[in-house]
């Protein structure tokens, strides 16, 4: 688990507040997996635009999607208990 802060401002940009708490395994995996899907769709996009992919291309291709595809289903499921595809 980690520790995370919260800050809070003001409208002039002033710190108000401070808080910091752990966090839980769930939440430090549901973030993990929302930023390993962000990064999925750049590399889909490049992958989406070569004119003639490889095989080895598109075999690497299968396995990340298959990956991205489990952390999606983790996600929907809620099922945060690890962040490995």
């Amino acid at each position: 688990m980690a520790d995370e802060t919260v800050v809070v401002y003001d409208g002039n940009g002033k710190e108000l507040h401070r808080t910091t708490y752990e966090q839980t395994a769930d939440v430090t995996n549901d973030k993990s997996l929302r930023t390993k899907a962000r990064a999925a769709l750049a590399a889909n996009a490049t992958y989406l635009a070569l004119a003639t992919p490889t095989a080895a291309q598109n075999a690497a291709q299968v396995k990340r999607l298959t990956q991205e595809c489990n952390a999606l289903i983790r996600l929907a499921l809620g099922a945060l208990d690890t962040d490995d595809a």
